[in-house]
């Protein structure tokens, strides 16, 4: 089929889903209410001249997605996907960064070993990890303990270890 056959077969069909179903492999122009020859919906990007206007040539619909997804569509979805991916990166290598700075500068590292001098005289180690505001809520429902018997505990282990 030679391209002036094509062109033809396409400018007969004046809605968008018998153009873009047509065997001739054609594009609805939806402004102009026009189909066209073209089965590539990212062809109005190399072609400004696709649509009889040149202010709808990123509106085509094609066979691929059908009538109700544009080229202005399509590039939004794949950039707004590829921008999400690339927050979360950032957001991520932030996090990290702040983790590190923190060990680096702030108040010293994360977790470590605590030995506990039973009143026997035994020694038992045990692997502590600082809490957070999250971890805290959870061991505390988990204990069923509150703020103020926490801080017992931790006064309490203060006076006997001296």
């Amino acid at each position: 089929m030679t391209p002036q056959d094509r062109l033809s077969k396409c400018w007969g069909h004046q809605d968008c889903h018998s153009c873009t179903n047509s065997a001739a492999g054609c594009g609805w122009c939806p402004f102009s209410a026009t189909c066209v020859a073209t089965t590539n919906l990212l062809k109005p990007l190399a072609h400004p001249d696709i649509c009889p206007l040149r202010s709808e040539r990123f509106e085509l619909r094609t066979k691929a997605l059908g009538c109700g997804c544009s080229t202005t569509t399509l590039v939004s979805v794949i950039v707004t996907v590829f921008a999400t991916i690339a927050g979360l990166a950032v957001l991520y290598a932030l996090g990290v960064a702040l983790v590190r700075f923190n060990q680096v500068v702030g108040t010293g590292t994360w977790n470590g070993w605590e030995v506990e001098v039973k009143e026997d005289g035994l020694r038992e180690a045990h692997q502590w990890r600082r809490a957070n505001a999250v971890t805290t809520f959870f061991r505390r429902t988990k204990l069923k303990a509150t703020k103020e018997s926490e801080q017992e505990l931790v006064t309490e282990r203060s006076r006997l270890l001296g």
